[in-house]
């Protein structure tokens, strides 16, 4: 029971050891700045607006279906894509349907 002994003696020498000495003027000086914190309001702070992305404006108008060996351009990220095979459904990058580029 080597641990049990030695967290007793631990405790004991814990026991010991003295506080600080605060005095009253410290005291006071505390308890006006703790008195001045709670008095605080705090600030209001609003939201930053979200706002989407600025890509350069390439000439082109919105597809409404996907055309083989037209180029796609997404006005919000850039991204450029080739169609290889034609489709019924546009083209969607950035939750946006993307632009034929001329």
């Amino acid at each position: 029971m080597a641990g049990l002994e030695n967290s007793m003696d631990l405790a004991e020498s814990a026991k010991k050891i003295e506080k600080p000495v605060v005095d009253n003027a410290e005291r006071e000086r505390q308890s006006k700045f703790l008195k001045q914190l709670r008095a605080r309001k705090p600030a209001k702070v609003e939201a930053a607006k979200p706002q989407k992305a600025k890509a350069r404006s390439k000439k082109g108008k919105k597809m409404t279906r996907a055309k083989e060996g037209e180029t796609y351009y997404c006005e919000v990220c850039g991204c450029e894509v080739m169609c290889t095979t034609s489709s019924k459904s546009p083209i969607v990058c950035c939750d946006e349907v993307m632009c034929v580029l001329l």
